[in-house]
């Protein structure tokens, strides 16, 4: 064993407090994990340092004369562990967030940047999901912050800042039959192939909820999780719904062209959220979003 290599954190918190409560079964209710869990994690540590730590009785558990020697530099070690990151916590440290991609690949990278400068110490952690993946991640503790779109199911369950509006457009290629139209109507679409985003999109699901008041249901032809894939298949053909911001270096290229539907307004309004517990840094992100970003 080697300093590059030590024993697992969560293998020695099963031996300490199954050490502490004198129970396999206590430690497992203290740690919220299965008895069996437990066992599992102190068979791996007794392996792992090849001697027996504990000698298992009727009323329980005691440490063996190797176990009371390893209980205490474990009880070292994990002191020193939470002090790590304590001291993280302290100076900002990491903040995992998780964005849907028309708010993560166009606005927020500008918000990061600024916010780098703000609070240096603070190391945002973002992945680029769609809205509903976001909203699960904050909800399992995955994320401390979510960025995603208004229609999102399930935000009511976390503190929100609205950070952003946005509109749903046609999107052709400059060279398609609609691209020199004044607008087309919600029931035109069907006569084209539709190229959509992945089922779980914020943008997609805004688009058919706006459409289906019209009475427009729309099958994609194809359907991807990326923007980048939908500009490019709609260069050939059929059209795209996506958002204005992810359209802007195209239309002044000259590459793709915006069609207004005549009859229909799809809009929408785009949040931050977050959980009840967060670290400290993400305290400060939210703090800042409020402060130079949020509307109203």
């Amino acid at each position: 064993m080697s300093e590059a290599d030590p024993p697992s954190s969560h293998d020695l918190a099963a031996f300490v407090r199954t050490v502490e409560a004198g129970t396999v079964q206590g430690a497992a209710d203290s740690l919220h994990l299965t008895q069996s869990a437990v066992t599992k994690r102190l068979q791996a540590l007794e392996r792992r340092l090849g001697a027996q730590l504990l000698e298992r009785g009727r009323l329980g558990v005691t440490p063996t004369p190797a176990g009371e020697r390893v209980y205490a530099e474990a009880k070292i070690a994990l002191v020193a562990l939470a002090r790590v990151e304590e001291s993280s916590r302290a100076k900002g440290g990491a903040v995992r967030a998780a964005a849907s991609h028309t708010i993560g690949e166009f606005l927020l990278p500008t918000w990061l940047s600024a916010f780098r400068l703000a609070a240096p110490g603070v190391r945002p952690q973002v992945a680029i999901v769609n809205s509903v993946s976001a909203v699960e991640a904050l909800r399992e503790g995955a994320a401390e912050i979510a960025f995603v779109e208004d229609d999102t199911e399930q935000q009511d369950a976390f503190e929100s800042l609205l950070v952003g509006e946005d509109a749903v457009v046609v999107v052709v290629a400059a060279t398609h039959r609609w691209a020199r139209r004044r607008g087309v109507r919600a029931r035109e679409l069907p006569t084209e192939p539709y190229a959509a985003r992945e089922s779980g999109s914020g943008t997609r699901a805004v688009a058919d909820h706006a459409l289906a008041e019209r009475g427009v249901a729309l099958t994609p032809a194809v359907e991807a999780a990326s923007t980048e894939s939908l500009k490019r298949i709609v260069r050939a053909g059929g059209f795209t719904l996506l958002s204005e911001l992810a359209v802007a270096g195209e239309l002044g290229a000259g590459e793709l062209a915006v069609v207004p539907l005549a009859d229909v307004t799809i809009s929408r309004r785009l949040r931050a959220l977050r959980g009840g517990r967060s670290s400290r840094g993400a305290d400060r992100m939210w703090s800042w979003l409020r402060d130079h970003v949020a509307l109203g």
